[in-house]
């Protein structure tokens, strides 16, 4: 009897141990990143005051990610990346002369651009962690509640770029409403709601922000603030559904509180990364930050379908055949001023978070005589 309750206490202490080791102790620090290099070679000689050489290699993003719970009610996200490459070494110089001094001071910078801070935010739960309806507050930097192309993740999205990329010229859809302060990152605060609808991870879910409206790591420089909205839904099986407004504020002119506004409608089919079929689809209408206040549009569409292999000992996890259609117009009342990007290309996993995609760009402009811009672009990226 004794050894059998000695057993018994025995196992109830490892039991509780095991319980104890798997709770989550606070702070807890996840760091995670990415790094995607990229290549291009385009017949863009037309272009070379716009779009620079006809090929390059370059590190399209090297970041690394920290992800900082403090408990269960306070997360904190950090997102600094080196993207691009950077200008010569002591490639801007100026010269100042202290007339009193009679002396002749000189200042070179040494260029190193491309390092960025992107997502920088805390975020404070209102709800309990395990209601089904989640209350957000989010302080910080993070991208504006518009365009779901923009807002899905780089690590394995089913397109090398969302817009036109380097070595094309940059008027597609994602490059004109950026332009325009509609979506990419801003600095601000936002709320958010999610509700699960059931066990399958089916969800609804709904962002308002408030904005500087000058973009990513600037001071606001007026009165007025950038604020949009943008609910989703998955409405069926693998269909989710969703919508957006933005309101931009900037100065123009004489006019500190000139607003041009964004709207945008989109589907999705599965998510990326996943067997099998994945689609994305959106419009986005909206006005430039000009005086006319110009309207402009923008449709995107993009499927892929992704292949795993039937080996599980296979160096290739997964093959990844897509296309992707851009048709962007800057002026809706003025003919031929539009750009249309055709991309079809294939990725090769080798892990699920090691993959080498290439593709075929055609851009083409309904500008009477202007020429198109055909090659070929690559990229090799992991996450880890």
């Amino acid at each position: 009897m004794l050894r059998t309750r000695l057993i018994g206490v025995g196992l109830l202490s490892l039991l509780g141990a095991a319980s104890a080791a798997a709770q989550t102790t606070y702070p807890s620090v996840k760091v995670t990143g990415r790094l995607q290099s990229q290549f291009y070679y385009f017949g863009n000689e037309d272009y070379a005051a716009t779009t620079g050489p006809q090929s390059s290699f370059f590190l399209r993003r090297a970041r690394v990610e920290a992800r900082v719970a403090l408990n269960e009610y306070v997360l904190a996200y950090i997102q600094p990346s080196f993207e691009g490459g950077r200008a010569a070494a002591s490639s801007s110089c100026t010269s100042t002369l202290d007339t009193l001094a009679n002396t002749v001071t000189t200042k070179c910078t040494n260029g190193n651009g491309g390092i960025r801070l992107r997502d920088a935010w805390i975020d404070v739960r209102l709800s309990k962690p395990e209601a089904p309806t989640a209350f957000t507050v989010r302080f910080g930097q993070e991208k504006r509640p518009f365009s779901r192309y923009e807002l899905t993740s780089s690590n394995n999205l089913p397109s090398i770029e969302r817009g036109a990329g380097r070595g094309l010229v940059a008027s597609q859809s994602n490059e004109l409403f950026e332009k325009q302060g509609l979506l990419s990152h801003d600095v601000g605060v936002s709320g958010r709601v999610e509700r699960k609808l059931d066990a399958t991870g089916r969800m609804v879910s709904l962002v308002a922000g408030i904005y500087n409206g000058r973009g990513e790591s600037l001071n606001d420089n007026n009165n007025a603030k950038s604020f949009g909205i943008r609910a989703s839904a998955d409405v069926w099986n693998k269909l989710s559904v969703g919508g957006a407004y933005f309101s931009h504020d900037q100065i123009v002119g004489a006019d500190s509180a000139f607003r041009n506004k964004g709207y945008g409608v989109d589907a999705q089919w599965s998510k990326v990364g996943e067997p099998g079929l994945f689609v994305l689809a959106e419009v986005l209408s909206g006005e430039q930050a000009n005086a006319g206040r110009t309207k402009m549009l923008g449709l995107q569409g993009l499927a892929a379908y992704n292949i795993r292999m039937a080996s599980p000992t296979s160096w290739l996890y997964a093959i990844e055949p897509s296309l992707r259609m851009d048709v962007a117009d800057p002026d809706t009342d003025t003919d031929d001023d539009g750009a249309t990007l055709i991309t079809g290309s294939v990725a090769f996993y080798m892990t699920s978070k090691a993959l080498l995609r290439v593709g075929v760009d055609h851009q083409s402009f309904q500008a009477s005589g202007a020429k198109s811009i055909t090659g070929v672009r690559g990229s090799m990226q992991v996450n880890f």
